[in-house]
């Protein structure tokens, strides 16, 4: 008698497969392969500490440079990075094609205003490295006189002098705390900062369309010789590296721990590859 082979159970359907209770749609369920590293990733230099700084302070003069030109400029390159999120396809869902286009529509739009803005305009603005002035002069207070004999008359006029006079000190209270307020130096960090454009504006521009257009790389990450990459080793999205400069904010928010990650972590991740799930390696 022949021997039989046993026949094999059937496989056990996948999660996709099991239809929803009462035949409704199933759920979003956990796909492993969304949530892989690349392999040939392993083994790959990273970037060194003294790298990863001097392509930063690199990249914080590029900015600087930028911040001179005028609101215009600006404006047009902020499109530039709005429209650039909806130009690749970052997800097959149907809800992220409506979206792409709102996005290309809204930069196309917000460019068409820029070029409008800057017909007669200068592109330079004034005093982009004006740090700080002269320390404002004290207000001469006109002197309230009253006649020996007051007269109701007298007293309005008087009240009416005195009362221009507190509102013109008050105001001058205010411009004086600013001025007071530079003292701390996590403001006079912030002052600075805003003097030389360090804000979202072309900082956000340029963190965002270089990483995304320049595959990865800033003009001081190109003089270095590294390149951010992501984890699974695909392409930089703009919407990546708009998410991978929303983390220099959380950087920031952490009194800059998010940064020094990097002289611990074992892959030298700081706070915005940890969000943006990118690493630093050497490029050359």
């Amino acid at each position: 008698m022949s021997e039989i082979d046993p026949v094999p159970p059937p496989a056990p359907p996948t999660p996709a497969a099991v239809p929803a209770p009462g035949g409704k749609r199933a759920g979003a369920v956990f796909r492993l392969e969304t949530a892989r590293v690349e392999p040939t990733l392993a083994g790959r230099r990273l970037a060194a500490h003294w790298q990863r700084v001097t392509a930063m302070v690199i990249d914080l003069v590029v900015v600087s440079a930028l911040s001179v030109f005028s609101g215009p400029l600006l404006a047009l390159g902020m499109g530039a990075t709005i429209a650039s999120l909806g130009g690749r396809t970052v997800s097959p869902a149907r809800a992220w094609a409506v979206v792409r286009w709102i996005f290309i529509a809204l930069g196309v739009a917000v460019m068409v205003a820029a070029l409008f803005l800057m017909a007669g305009r200068p592109l330079v603005r004034s005093g982009a490295f004006h740090l700080g002035g002269a320390a404002p002069a004290a207000r001469e207070l006109a002197a309230v006189e009253l006649p020996l004999v007051v007269t109701k008359e007298d007293l309005r006029r008087a009240n009416a002098q005195l009362t221009a006079q507190v509102d013109a000190l008050q105001a001058e209270n205010g411009k004086l705390r600013e001025t007071v307020r530079g003292s701390s130096w996590l403001n006079a960090a912030n002052d600075f900062s805003r003097s030389f454009g360090l804000t979202f504006g072309w900082a956000g521009v340029y963190f965002t369309l270089c990483l995304a257009w320049l595959r990865g790389r800033t003009p001081g990450k190109w003089l270095v010789g590294t390149r951010v990459v992501r984890l699974d080793d695909r392409p930089l999205t703009t919407l990546d590296a708009f998410t991978r400069y929303g983390g220099y904010a959380a950087g920031l928010a952490t009194g800059l721990i998010g940064f020094a990650r990097v002289l611990w972590e074992p892959n030298r991740q700081a706070i915005e590859d940890k969000i943006a799930w990118t690493v630093v390696l050497r490029d050359r």
